[in-house]
């Protein structure tokens, strides 16, 4: 017969549980995949071999920066066109707001060979449009974008 002194103990553990399966779910939402699934609306494309995301401090635009390796630049860009809208700029057309972010980033931005914006965008509302800045050093492309707020 089951004991009643086991009853806190069961409800312990069934708690225990649930705690364990959120935080797992949690560190999977936040996951690089999901991530780049989540904001550019596709999962990540096959021509990219490797996919690294840093996130920044809690900010106006919660800006995320995805490092990428790819076999194919040209085909990652068409699709980044397709999925951002995404347009060639010069420097001087990068937002304050990206200056603003991260310095070493500008630095790597002035730099680059090319530089891609979005033409519209709306840093408050996400919906209305993402800012996808899309840049490149000697190794890696670059895809800066506005997260969720």
């Amino acid at each position: 017969m089951f004991k009643l002194r086991f009853v806190p103990l069961a409800i312990l553990i069934i708690l225990m549980l649930i705690l364990i399966f959120f935080q797992s779910w949690t560190f999977y939402l936040g996951t690089t995949d999901v991530t780049f699934e989540r904001l550019l609306g596709s999962k990540p494309y096959k021509e990219i071999k490797d996919i690294s995301l840093r996130r920044y401090k809690e900010g106006t635009i919660s800006p995320h920066l995805f490092t990428i390796t790819t076999s194919d630049e040209s085909t990652v860009i068409t699709k980044f066109s397709k999925d951002c809208g995404i347009e060639k700029i010069t420097f001087e057309k990068v937002p304050q707001v990206a200056n603003k972010t991260d310095k070493e980033m500008v630095d790597v931005i002035e730099k680059s060979p090319y530089i891609y914006l979005s033409p519209s965008y709306d840093l408050q509302n996400p919906k209305g449009g993402r800012m996808c800045l899309v840049f490149r050093d000697k190794k890696h492309l670059y895809l800066f974008i506005n997260g969720n707020l």
